[in-house]
């Protein structure tokens, strides 16, 4: 599959190349520029990005191991396909774990953990849509902590990331009318109140509330797609 146009060539960068091959990838495959089900090689990777055949295999089996690609035997991959069970799978684990964590820091923070709650909430509104999904994204960890550990962190870190192809498809964020961005806004201002007060159980109720009607909205476009 020739994959020209898709992905960016990373050359003379600054950090290391299998970060930035990693991200780069990532990239195309959360935004749908590598479509699932979608079969490429690792020489086209490393031709179009200009880099040996080395990072692109650590980076894919990073990628891997987040649930965005599946490695063939061969010198291939492809992005992992999309499917209801996966999504609800992934959102399976995160009332798992991700709702206890929040419960448990729920009004633990102290001013400086407040702030930058309140800053990654502005964020996720923020016109430019990286900045406002990297908002969002820090928003929804920063609830978990100061609760979560190193190893919460990776679980979820993976879980998130897997989420976010999936959420793509429903908030589009290159697509969003400023109604639409401020419900987004106030569906988030909810969790935020509820993190300021010791109340565990008012918090696992907000986030549980929030990621179902989420996972809903998403399991609806996906079973759409499937049908067809």
């Amino acid at each position: 599959m020739a994959i020209e146009m898709q992905l960016r060539s990373v050359v003379g960068a600054n950090p290391s190349t299998v970060d930035l091959v990693t991200a780069e990838i990532r990239r195309a495959v959360l935004t749908g520029a590598l479509a699932p089900g979608a079969n490429f090689s690792i020489r086209d990777l490393a031709t179009q990005l200009g880099v040996s055949h080395i990072p692109i295999r650590e980076a894919l089996r990073r990628l891997e191991s987040q649930g965005l690609v599946i490695l063939r035997q061969a010198r291939s991959a492809s992005v992992a396909p999309l499917s209801s069970s996966d999504l609800q799978a992934i959102y399976r684990l995160r009332y798992v774990i991700e709702l206890p964590l929040a419960g448990a820091s729920a009004g633990r923070r102290d001013e400086q953990q407040l702030a930058r709650l309140d800053e990654l909430l502005e964020l996720s509104r923020h016109a430019d849509p990286d900045i406002a999904w990297q908002g969002h994204y820090d928003f929804h960890a920063a609830l978990v902590h100061p609760a979560a550990n190193e190893w919460d962190d990776r679980v979820l870190q993976t879980l998130w990331t897997a989420a976010e192809r999936y959420t793509h498809l429903v908030f589009d964020p290159t697509q969003i009318s400023e109604a639409e961005r401020a419900r987004r806004y106030e569906t988030h201002r909810v969790l935020r109140d509820a993190a300021l007060v010791e109340d565990p159980e008012t918090m696992v109720q907000e986030l549980r509330r929030h990621l179902r009607a989420n996972e809903e909205r998403i399991l609806e476009q996906i079973t759409a797609l499937e049908q067809h």
